[in-house]
């Protein structure tokens, strides 16, 4: 296709799946400022200035970004936050989640290069899966021919891992910037509940959210799913969110 734009005819919603409450502005940043800073400006972009932007942060005109990190580091968090804001510029984009491979088919990789930002979440997914790395590897090069086309990719490995196991699809992986996502202090992390506790109209006093971060699993996601159901249970008993109910919901959970 000739078009110097991408093509409308490929342009897809936004996923109903995705959750609503992971924005940019609701991701705590630590020290990932680099990181949201270039997502932020790609996401809000015109199609023919995010190679400008990759230019200028990597040196390189590959326009790939690698988003590494071991789990409960926000990597899905951003890639959700980028999806929100591309549809509010009604700009083309794709969210996959490689997680679910299984049911699907590496077909559904064709053609994705006339989208405007390919979002991959969890490529770790299909390491040694050697269908799926030859469509990704095919992938990476239609998408570096194309002039209009961005591909984000997270995975908890790098791209030269050796899980990895088509040499070819190592090689192309390094040809992006890669980004490593940085754990948030203890501080970060209260900071993280209590704005989703905001967000969902909840308060939490400082005694209880002290209680939650030192007596529940202390990664991101399980802190995230007690608070999903101290929110359930305080509107199912109509109580306050006080220190007893979160003693209670842990306690049931444990």
């Amino acid at each position: 296709m000739n078009s110097n734009k991408p093509a409308q005819a490929v342009q897809l919603p936004l996923p109903v799946s995705l959750p609503v409450d992971e924005t940019f502005s609701s991701f705590v940043v630590g020290k990932n400022s680099q990181l949201v800073d270039l997502l932020s400006k790609l996401s809000n972009s015109p199609f023919e200035d995010r190679r400008t932007y990759l230019n200028a942060n990597s040196g390189q005109n590959m326009p790939l970004v690698n988003i590494v990190g071991g789990k409960g580091r926000g990597k899905s968090h951003l890639l959700f936050s980028m999806c929100h804001e591309l549809a509010q510029q009604q700009s083309s984009h794709i969210y996959l989640n490689l997680n679910d491979f299984n049911s699907l088919h590496p077909q559904l990789l064709d053609g994705l290069e006339q989208v405007g930002v390919i979002c991959l979440d969890n490529l770790q997914a299909i390491s040694g899966v050697r269908e799926w790395e030859v469509s990704i590897f095919d992938l990476i090069n239609r998408v570096n021919e194309s002039q209009f086309t961005t591909l984000v990719c997270t995975s908890e490995l790098g791209p030269s891992h050796p899980d990895f196991k088509l040499p070819d699809l190592r090689s192309r992986l390094g040809w992006g910037i890669t980004f490593q996502v940085h754990a948030l202090t203890e501080e970060e992390r209260k900071k993280v509940i209590r704005l989703r506790a905001q967000q969902r109209g909840l308060k939490l006093s400082e005694a209880a959210l002290d209680y939650l971060l030192n007596r529940s699993d202390r990664d991101l996601p399980s802190l995230l799913r007690v608070l999903d159901i101290l929110d359930e249970r305080s509107l199912q008993e109509k109580k306050r969110l006080t220190l007893n109910l979160v003693r209670q919901v842990i306690e049931s959970e444990g």
